[in-house]
């Protein structure tokens, strides 16, 4: 698989999440390879950008620890799939901050699955309607293509 097919199926996997289309997410990501070179590079990348438009101000660790337990506490269930601290990580790295110590994501598999939950809920909290959500998987791609 090489990357800019590896992009384009992570990106069309968090479309079909941003449409709410649970078969084609399903379907779309059994052909993600968690072992595959440039894994979560795409979803990273929208995730990124996700955060930098829902913290436009940047965010302090404070800040960042009570919006992972704001976003915790609204789970129905699941809440128990994500280490907080993980998920801190996970957001001061895709508003730009200095990785924290331990910064290397040793699940890559767990880091997919946050970042696609915590995209899918930015792209809520900021209203960006279909149109929206394409422009921001384009100017994901057109990130990891430049």
């Amino acid at each position: 698989m090489t990357t800019a097919t590896t992009t384009s199926t992570e990106l069309d996997v968090l479309g079909a999440l941003l449409a709410f289309d649970f078969i084609g997410f399903a379907q779309k990501s059994a052909a993600l390879d968690p072992a595959g070179p440039g894994y979560g590079q795409a979803v990273g990348a929208a995730f990124g950008l996700a955060a930098r438009r829902r913290f436009p101000q940047g965010a302090t660790p404070q800040e960042i620890g009570g919006y992972v337990a704001e976003f915790l506490g609204s789970l129905e269930a699941g809440a128990e799939d994500f280490d907080p601290a993980a998920l801190e990580r996970l957001i001061a790295d895709g508003l730009g901050a200095e990785p924290a110590a331990g910064g290397e994501q040793s699940d890559p598999e767990g880091a997919m699955q946050a970042r696609l939950v915590l995209t899918l809920r930015w792209v809520r909290e900021l209203g960006l309607d279909p149109a929206g959500q394409r422009e921001l998987l384009a100017e994901a791609e057109r990130l990891l293509t430049a």
